[in-house]
Parts: structure tokens; C-alpha cells; sequence
């Protein structure tokens, strides 16, 4: 998928965020920016647009979750001292 064909998606997200109520537009113009940031090599694994956007909104919704490194299971960048936060857990 390219970026290109995102565009149609974004572009009614951001006439939806009009429509919202004023002080929920914030909102939704966070989300359609958080779109807008996306380049054709982050998209390139999917067809579908609107599971490009899920995926990359909820991405943003972990990483501002999560304290600045913790990791929600194991440990992928190899930070000596890092333990996993699940419990049992040993990657995969």
C-alpha cells in the first residue's frame, strides 16, 4: 500500500473531526495527523487502508502508555537490565 491510498481515508477523517463536537476536534486532528506522518515504507505491509490506520493509531496509543523504556512484553531492544513485564514470559 501507498501513502496515496491512504489519502482518500485521512481526508474524510478530517471532515468527520469537523463535525465533531469543538473541544473534541483536538482529538481527532491528533489522530489524522498521526496518519499524515506515515510513509510508503511504513505502509507497505498493508492492503487495507483503514487497518494501516487502526494499527498506526493504536501503535501511538501504546507507545504514550508505556514510561519511556518499559516494553509491554520481553525485552526487543536488548537493554541489559531490562526484564520482561509479563510474567512468564520469554519472548518469542
Amino acid at each position: 500500500m501507498r501513502r496515496t491510498e491512504l489519502d482518500p481515508l485521512i481526508f474524510r477523517w478530517k471532515k468527520t473531526t469537523r463535525a465533531l463536537k469543538l473541544h473534541e476536534q483536538p482529538y481527532g486532528k491528533y489522530i489524522t495527523d498521526i496518519l499524515e506522518r506515515r510513509t510508503d515504507a511504513e505502509l507497505a505491509r498493508f492492503s487495507d487502508p483503514v487497518e494501516a490506520a487502526a494499527f498506526f493509531c493504536l501503535l501511538d496509543l501504546v507507545r504514550r502508555s508505556w514510561p519511556p523504556g518499559a516494553f509491554p512484553v520481553g525485552n526487543p531492544a536488548g537493554i541489559p537490565g531490562q526484564s520482561t513485564l509479563v510474567p512468564g514470559y520469554s519472548g518469542p
